[in-house]
């Protein structure tokens, strides 16, 4: 079963070649049939790891909230630490973080260096199925409930240089004309930037 995948890996990179993008985000499993055996998991993060150093590329890492069996971020870290790859780290997204429960404190001891992404999301709390939450009710930082701020901290006091992603998956977003969405999500990272002054 692996194989293929690794095949459709090395396509997605030459893809990524051709792009100039160097970074590729690698999610947990969701699949029922996702296979809870963290060693052979390492062993094929390991895998994936090799190909992106062929290029000099890097993997991030990402704990979706609805993994079959890495649901969080400690759970992805854990892997990332496994796999022990030069080019494979960790990608950090504050909704699949706080939507489990979990605060900065979960990357406590996390060097910034073996994080390769960070995406960022708010929104409100709702007590809904984790995945349906995540792809429609996402919003900019500072719109919703959670406390975004000291996650956003953790990573940049950990050393973190790397880019800042806004993923905000949302049907009101996908509705909204991008001349208003643009400056929208502008004001929320001057207003999360304001939050880590403070």
């Amino acid at each position: 079963v692996f194989p293929p995948v690794l095949r459709r890996v090395g396509r997605k990179l030459e893809g990524m070649e051709q792009l100039g993008v160097t970074t590729l985000l690698v999610c947990s499993n969701a699949t029922p049939y996702a296979v809870a055996d963290a060693d052979l998991c390492a062993e094929q993060l390991r895998a994936v790891g090799d190909l992106a150093q062929e290029r000099g590329f890097t993997v991030a890492f990402e704990a979706l909230a609805w993994g079959t069996h890495i649901n969080r971020v400690g759970h992805a870290w854990d892997l990332v630490q496994r796999a022990d790859h030069p080019s494979v780290a960790l990608a950090v997204d504050t909704f699949h973080l706080l939507a489990r429960g979990d605060d900065a404190s979960a990357l406590d001891g996390i060097p910034g260096e073996r994080i390769a992404f960070l995406q960022v999301a708010d929104a409100p709390v709702l007590a809904m199925d984790v995945l349906q939450w995540s792809r429609h009710h996402r919003v900019f930082p500072g719109q919703g409930s959670f406390d975004l701020a000291p996650v956003v901290a953790a990573v940049v006091e950990a050393g973190y240089r790397g880019p800042l992603s806004l993923e905000v998956f949302s049907d009101v977003v996908r509705e909204a004309d991008p001349r208003v969405t643009t400056p929208d999500a502008m004001r929320s990272l001057l207003h999360l930037g304001e939050e880590q002054r403070h």
